[in-house]
């Protein structure tokens, strides 16, 4: 799925891809494509208002998606997101 991705947006050059696997982003940025991750793609989301809490949100991701985040990303989260 992640090689069609890449191989998708070479043909379609997108302005941006989302993709959240480490060798995934590795080889797209390879191929000179901008990628981002579902947690970049919630933080400008926060900085224009459509989420109230990253860390709600990124709880929701972990707790019904199953996604893998690395506590760091929440001690980054006042910094980077302006969280209250």
């Amino acid at each position: 799925m992640k090689a069609t991705s890449i191989v998708l947006a070479l043909e379609m050059k997108p302005d941006i891809l989302l993709l959240d696997e480490t060798e995934a982003r590795r080889i797209a940025v390879l191929y000179n494509l901008f990628v981002i991750g579902i947690i970049g793609l919630l933080m400008q989301a926060k900085n224009v208002g459509q989420v109230s809490s990253l860390r709600e949100e990124m709880d929701l991701l972990r707790e019904q998606g199953g996604f893998l985040i690395h506590d760091a990303l929440y001690r980054c989260i006042p910094a980077a997101g302006k969280e209250e």
